[in-house]
């Protein structure tokens, strides 16, 4: 279409993320996707080359937030970037809001990371470690351990290990929703989500902050 449509684009991404969610990655084929957004497979080849292409362009919909937000917290990007009054670890709880809210807002995000990506054939892995893991990861690790040369992280910590630890605390719970759900009656939403945010932030802190004797 000439100069594009964003209506169009955007419901071929909105119905790809339902089916996604529904089906997986390869039991939706692109005309079930362009007939769901009322419009032709022509389109997501317009818009994004393919049905990998569209679902690349989910991916970067929702992480690029995350991505601009941890590298403004990257050593170099600018002065005070990263810092927060009263933090354990400076700028870190911001990330750790971003990626649980953007997770919490993208319930199809960790059907993709069980189905598409940690599964042992998953078709998505390349992808989701070169457009969101390899940008976001060593970004990570790269901040942690600007904080703990700085003084404000515990001296013994593994600037790796404690990225890990940030990604699980961020990610697992919406992963594992299918069960907490129904046993322990957590709703990540609304109150519930902003107090368990703050909960999950609190507990990381408390762990990676350096205390009086440097440990």
């Amino acid at each position: 279409p000439a100069g594009g449509d964003a209506a169009v684009r955007e419901s071929l991404l909105e119905h790809g993320r339902d089916l996604l969610l529904q089906h997986g990655f390869g039991n939706v084929s692109t005309r079930q996707i362009a007939a769901a957004a009322g419009t032709t497979p022509a389109m997501i080849h317009y818009y994004f080359g393919d049905k990998r292409g569209l679902y690349r362009a989910m991916i970067e919909s929702a992480v690029q937030p995350l991505i601009d937000s941890v590298r403004r917290l990257e050593p170099g990007a600018g002065a005070g970037a990263g810092t927060g009054a009263g933090d354990g670890a400076p700028g870190l709880e911001t990330v750790m809001r971003a990626y649980m809210r953007m997770v919490a807002a993208n319930p199809w995000f960790p059907a993709l990371l069980i189905r598409e990506v940690l599964d042992q054939k998953g078709r998505m892995r390349g992808d989701f470690i070169e457009r969101f893991a390899g940008k976001t990861a060593p970004a990570l690790v790269a901040v942690l351990r600007r904080e703990r040369e700085q003084g404000r992280l515990r001296v013994d910590l593994d600037p790796r290990f404690a990225a890990v630890s940030l990604l699980s605390l961020c990610v697992f719970p919406f992963v594992s929703l299918p069960i907490t759900g129904p046993v322990l009656g957590f709703r990540p939403e609304g109150d519930e989500l902003d107090r368990f945010i703050s909960h999950t932030a609190q507990l990381f802190r408390e762990g990676v902050a350096a205390h009086g004797d440097g440990k």
